[in-house]
């Protein structure tokens, strides 16, 4: 076998013909120093005319295009020409220095603007009409690119992709090249997107060696990290030693001196359950005996009722017996189906304590769902995090007691058990709390189950509400998720007057087809509800012919044809944050429309009328969201909801997933899909098992 040695080719950019949506594959043209003009692909950061790049990688013969050099790395350099310097001055890379500012300095100074540039303030004031002010604005404008594309240079050296540069540099700042020299796999903890596989190739390139304790020692963290994710808070003693053996290929006696040190370094905690030792990460340990700890205390204490007047006859059976558990309770919990009452008995509680002068602090896990509860309750309600003022620079919790006799969280399903230990620290000794929420839906997206561990611990009162009442169930949608709950599809007849309808197609292909005319035509037609804002298309997956993938690529070009075929975000795409950005106060599963675009890359969306700014680092948070996976959804509601199933994500059929699709529909849900995907998701009824030891942890108390 014959090494090829590979080439370098430097040169200035002459035109940029393709850029993929995520900066990993890029068509461009170089123009070499002997006027030769190369076709180059490969990945490479954002391009402009002018730019002054090294290419390494190879010559290759392609069947269609002929000769392309095909790069692996592409490094910018500072242009040195004066025409490639008015180029990229001209071209927005450099803030603060615009196309009339650049012709007027490459004007004046010809051959020695980059000496010119390179130098202090006072040789830029030569120029006529650049003062001063704009002297040094110009100088620090310069050195500071220079200076980020020194750092964007070492980084891409590494093998960091644009996307990952960037992010990288908005963490460690200029020192990122040095801090990643020391330990590639902080990426993991610290840099959003960057995984164990990645950080371990940037290992490989500065030479830390396969064996070396500290890869092995950032497998277990990341493994434990990816357990966090899929909702676990432990993960038992051998499969952490198998899962972390398979990231790194070493053997059981290296997992396990690992598993010792990091538990030295105090990142873990292991302790001894029923059926062996279990491995949690500290910070979730601490979450859970913290949430048991409060919740005990919580019970335990003697608080004077609250008093509410002779109950209307009005209210039902189930109902008044809840309102009396209550009112008496210190912590209890409120669970029921849609159209069970859980709103109406919210609603006479918060007015009975209004009428004795109590306070009552009303509050979700998440924006809509907040925005929900206050629609429904007539008063406001905040997100958690908003209640217990959370401080986005600091990223901690500044609310040391609530002040409130009643403190009421909706949507209770949803909170994890890192939020739950926070609400609980802030409970005072005479206030009460009430979790309200659905247990059949799914469970919540970050780590843990406290909702459910509470109920199955048997430690507080539980008041569930099953009677579904006259005119909620003259709703299809109401009566179709109650059916699906006791396991039977819905066989409901199609009216004219009807709000749930079911479409059955046997193929993935068309089942993606009925979708998009459904949503593009005929629901905005027959309901007037607007595609874009008011329509949310739900599927169990992204991937396949009818996932959320495919679906939103197919909407898009029919809903914002001008983009068709073109990467990126554009404006009237509707788009869904992926994770929490405190400082913006935008949260993951946030739905918005994007307004506006820059030119550097930034994009503006409005969330429910509140518009916010995202820059170019930021963006990478934000995905399509004309279909979102039922998980997305949890929280929401939609005024149609359009669901997409179907037996080619048989894997993710599920009584709880498909019955929580159905109750996100407010006014209109149509489901599409063959009738064997109905049968399985309402059959299996199925549930994840999470690692939790909350309901343990109660019982013991």
């Amino acid at each position: 076998m014959y090494l090829v040695a590979e080439e370098s080719i430097i040169g200035h950019i002459k035109r940029v013909l393709f850029t993929k949506e995520d900066d990993s594959y890029t068509v461009f043209d170089i123009e070499d120093d002997s006027g030769r003009v190369i076709r180059v692909v490969g990945c490479a950061p954002s391009l402009a005319e002018g730019l002054r790049v090294r290419a390494t990688g190879l010559f290759q013969n392609h069947p269609r295009f002929g000769l392309q050099f095909r790069a692996d790395t592409v490094m910018a350099l500072p242009p040195d020409k004066p025409e490639a310097i008015a180029k990229y001055l001209a071209s927005g890379q450099v803030r603060g220095i615009g196309d009339t500012l650049a012709r007027r300095l490459v004007s004046y100074f010809k051959d020695r603007i980059r000496e010119a540039l390179d130098g202090d303030v006072e040789g830029l004031k030569e120029c006529p009409g650049i003062g001063e002010h704009r002297a040094k604005t110009i100088h620090e404008a310069w050195h500071k690119h220079l200076k980020e594309r020194e750092t964007y240079i070492l980084l891409a050296g590494m093998g960091l992709t644009h996307a990952q540069i960037l992010r990288t540099i908005k963490v460690f700042g200029e020192n990122a090249p040095a801090r990643v020299q020391q330990n590639p796999y902080d990426l993991i903890r610290f840099v959003h997107g960057i995984g164990f596989k990645t950080a371990d190739q940037i290992a490989r390139r500065v030479g830390i060696k396969e064996d070396s304790p500290t890869r092995i020692q950032a497998a277990l963290l990341f493994v434990l990290e990816q357990a966090q994710e899929a909702g676990h808070c432990f993960l038992g003693l051998e499969d952490l030693v198998r899962h972390t053996g398979f990231y790194t290929g070493a053997p059981e006696q290296a997992c396990s001196q690992a598993i010792l040190e990091v538990q030295r370094r105090g990142d873990i905690v292991v302790d001894k359950g029923k059926e062996g030792l279990r491995v949690f990460l500290a910070s979730l340990y601490h979450a859970e005996q913290e949430v048991a700890s409060r919740l005990r205390l919580l019970r335990k204490r003697n608080l004077e009722g609250i008093f509410i007047d002779r109950l209307p006859d009005w209210l039902s059976t189930s109902q008044k017996q809840a309102l009396q558990a209550i009112k008496g309770a210190p912590v209890s919990v409120l669970t029921g189906g849609p159209g069970t009452g859980k709103t109406t008995i919210l609603k006479y509680l918060v007015e009975a304590c209004e009428k004795r002068g109590l306070k009552v602090a009303l509050a979700a896990p998440t924006g809509r769902a907040a925005m929900r509860l206050s629609e429904t309750s007539g008063r406001e309600a905040k997100t958690i995090h908003r209640l217990l003022h959370f401080n986005p620079h600091t990223m901690q919790f500044a609310c040391d007691e609530i002040d409130a006799d009643l403190v009421v969280i909706d949507e209770a399903s949803m909170l994890d058990i890192v939020l739950a230990m926070h609400l609980l620290k802030a409970i005072g000794s005479k206030t009460r709390l009430l979790l309200v929420g659905d247990a059949d839906q799914l469970p919540p997206v970050g780590p843990g189950c406290p909702f459910l561990d509470i109920i199955e611990s048997k430690t507080a009162p539980v008041l569930r509400l099953r009677e579904v009442f006259r005119q909620e169930a003259r709703s299809s949608i109401v009566t179709a998720a109650h059916m699906v709950l006791r396991g039977e599809v819905p066989n409901l007849s199609d009216t004219d007057t009807s709000d749930f309808y079911i479409v059955h197609k046997e193929n993935p292909a068309d089942v993606a087809t009925t979708i998009e005319k459904l949503v593009c035509e005929r629901i905005p037609q027959r309901f007037g509800f607007d595609p874009i804002k008011e329509i949310q298309v739900l599927a169990p997956m992204k991937k396949g012919d009818c996932g959320t993938d495919r679906l939103n690529a197919m909407l898009k070009e029919r809903l914002n044809p001008e983009w068709s075929g073109k990467p990126g975000f554009h404006v009237n795409d509707r788009v869904i944050q992926t994770r929490n950005n405190y400082e913006k106060e935008v949260f993951n599963g946030d739905i918005g429309v994007i307004v506006a675009v820059s030119s550097d890359g930034g994009i503006s969306v409005s969330f429910d009328g509140r518009v916010v700014h995202f820059e170019q680092d930021e963006a990478g948070d934000l995905m399509l969201a004309h279909a979102i996976t039922v998980h997305k959804a949890q929280g929401s509601e939609f005024k149609a909801v359009v669901i997409s199933l179907h037996t080619q994500h048989y894997m993710m059929l599920r009584r709880n997933l498909f019955y929580t699709a159905l109750t996100r529909g407010k006014n209109l849900v149509v489901v599409i899909g063959n009738r064997k995907a109905l049968h399985l998701a309402v059959s299996n009824d199925r549930v994840e098992p999470r690692n939790t030891t909350l309901a343990e942890r109660l019982r013991e108390g």
